[in-house]
């Protein structure tokens, strides 16, 4: 796990000041504290930090060079499935000089090109460049698990970057507001996920690569996600099949140089990685004081069950206050989420440990979200409403209410399962955030349009549609991308075994009806060690309880750590009493005036 950066010109114009990529340098410094390297041509810079995690000697330092020294290659991520490539890549004569994945990487991508990325198994951002074609070759997971944000400037260069601040901040973009991603952040509590708040500055979509030559960039997919109905086979069957495909990606995701520990979670899916390990882990979960959300308990009964060496990290309101400044410091884009993970990656650093497992993505594999059964519920009230939920809509407007108001945008929607899917997740409609905007004196944008299924899921059923949606929007918008910079934030690995190439292709065919059951039965029953032991534990998350000390901090007059925000003339515009709204205006209020100079004041 790494940070990258650089910088691709036509030729025409100077390469990057050497100061500016070693203060790029210095602001990805978290990302990888042992070592750093910079590499310039006259067409091309590479910037790398490294946090050894494979092959720990000098022989993985990064920007990696060819053996015949016409390529260089910087690497974020981990490849999982590299021992096996390697020996492929052996018995076609290549003698390797480290004993890592970044070199099999290398190896692969001179050999093969973009044909190499479906052969990957792991989590990756890369820019590899040929100096003798003068090109370049960059390439993102199929998840989007690993950042990689690109920049085209009006000189024809393009730079990227595994964070948006190490650009912001080192002056290499200009800090424009993207008037379109804020309206997207105020309605999802997160950025668009192909997006960020600076204008022109864009993420490479998961499951791309990118090729640069003579100034030019053409993007093109190499991965497509597939979901089909799968008949045959007995049940019993599928739940083998379960339980081998999740055992086979933890035992993958356990391929590491260092220790590797997991955040416990005391839910289903960090409980079956758990379970799924042949190894001796450290296991981490954080208790609260207020008893609704505290699960630390069954956390540490599931940690005791199957051996983990556990730490229980007690976070309590003035605690959590005090991180905040360091919390908000280390958002790389503003979200509403990510508190936790930043405060347990900070506690398993503590630990000692460079390489912690979540269970992140289970619920979005196995249909744990309440929306699963909500959805279908909006849109049979569609149906029925007819050409009558237009109307009924702009009855509902007037009535200044939270829910209503998002209830209010669905029914003026175009009737579908993205429709409903946008209602559900969504915590400001799309006129209360353009009220909002209008109060900071901002430019409106328009509404975000609906999203996009991708090619071939438009005949899915709902469930794999909302899978996908789920999967997409979500997790790869707001809980991969926070995860990423607030785990590496304290120079922490994270790794998702739940969100997998190779599990996912094996159970994908699937027939939603079983894989997507409700309460994620498939998962419960291929792993019944772990249901016995949670048994009708209800599902609360891995949450924070921000709702209570929010109410209980006089609107967060005693909260040092809070941005000045004039929230009284925000809720003579829109409903705040929901807690994720105030939160959310306040991360957003933090973030731009931290990395953009922009101060959120009624005008």
């Amino acid at each position: 796990m790494c940070g990258l950066a650089g910088e691709l010109t036509s030729g025409s114009a100077e390469t990057m000041p050497r100061a500016q990529a070693a203060r790029i340098a210095e602001l990805l410094l978290h990302r990888g504290p042992d070592d750093s390297g910079i590499w310039q041509s006259r067409t091309c810079t590479l910037i790398h930090r490294r946090l050894s995690i494979q092959d720990l000697s000098p022989a993985g330092h990064q920007p990696m060079q060819s053996s015949c020294g016409r390529y260089r290659l910087v690497f974020n991520g981990e490849i999982y499935n590299y021992k096996e490539l390697r020996n492929h890549l052996e018995s076609l004569g290549e003698r390797f000089v480290s004993t890592g994945d970044t070199e099999v990487l290398l190896r692969l991508l001179i050999r093969e090109g973009a044909a190499a990325l479906p052969q990957l198994r792991g989590m990756f951002a890369f820019c590899l460049f040929d100096q003798l074609s003068q090109s370049a070759l960059l390439g993102r997971d199929p998840f989007g698990i690993k950042p990689l944000y690109l920049y085209r400037s009006r000189e024809r260069r393009l730079l990227f970057s595994s964070e948006v601040r190490a650009l912001l901040r080192s002056g290499a973009v200009p800090r424009e507001l993207n008037g379109e991603a804020l309206q997207h952040y105020l309605m999802f509590g997160c950025v668009p996920q192909l997006g960020t708040l600076v204008q022109g500055l864009n993420a490479l979509p998961p499951g791309h690569l990118a090729r640069w030559q003579n100034g030019e960039l053409a993007i093109e997919r190499y991965w497509h996600p597939r979901f089909g109905a799968e008949g045959g086979g007995s049940y019993d069957e599928l739940v083998e099949r379960t339980r081998s495909a999740v055992s086979k990606s933890v035992k993958a995701h356990m391929v590491s140089d260092v220790p590797v520990g997991l955040f416990l979670s005391g839910g289903m899916d960090s409980s079956a990685i758990l379970a799924a390990s042949d190894q001796r882990l450290t296991t981490l979960s954080i208790g609260f004081e207020e008893e609704a959300f505290d699960e630390s308990a069954l956390a540490e009964q599931v940690a005791r069950r199957f051996g983990s060496d556990h730490r229980r990290l007690l976070l309590r309101r003035d605690q959590a206050w005090s991180r905040l400044p360091a919390f908000f410091d280390a958002l790389d884009q503003p979200s509403t989420d990510g508190f936790n993970t930043y405060c347990v990656s900070a506690e398993a650093a503590d630990a000692g440990l460079k390489v912690v497992m979540s269970g992140l993505g289970g619920d979005e594999l196995f249909g744990g979200y309440p929306l699963f059964e909500t959805v279908p519920k909006l849109l049979a009230l569609r149906q029925r409403l007819g050409p009558a939920a237009w109307a009924a809509s702009q009855l509902i407007r007037p009535i200044k209410r939270a829910k209503l108001q998002r209830f209010a945008d669905y029914l003026a929607s175009p009737a579908g399962v993205v429709a409903a899917h946008r209602c559900m997740r969504t915590i400001f409609s799309a006129r209360e955030a353009s009220r909002l905007i209008k109060l900071w004196n901002l430019t409106v944008p328009a509404t975000p349009p609906l999203a996009e299924l991708p090619e071939g899921m438009a005949e899915a059923s709902v469930a794999d549609q909302l899978a996908w949606l789920e999967t997409s929007s979500y997790m790869g918008g707001m809980l991969l991308r926070d995860s990423d910079a607030l785990s590496m934030a304290s120079s922490l690995e994270l790794r998702v075994p739940l969100v997998d190439v190779g599990l996912f292709e094996a159970l994908s065919p699937v027939a939603a009806s079983e894989r997507l059951a409700p309460g994620k039965q498939l998962l419960r029953d291929a792993f019944p060690e772990v249901t016995a032991l949670l048994k009708d534990a209800p599902k609360r998350g891995f949450v924070i309880p921000f709702d209570q000390w929010l109410r209980t901090s006089s609107e967060g007059a005693d909260i040092g750590g809070l941005p000045q925000l004039d929230l009284r003339a925000a809720s003579r515009a829109v409903d705040l009493r929901p807690w994720a709204r105030q939160w959310g205006l306040f991360v957003l209020a933090d973030w731009l005036e931290r990395n953009m100079a922009i101060a959120l004041q009624p005008g």
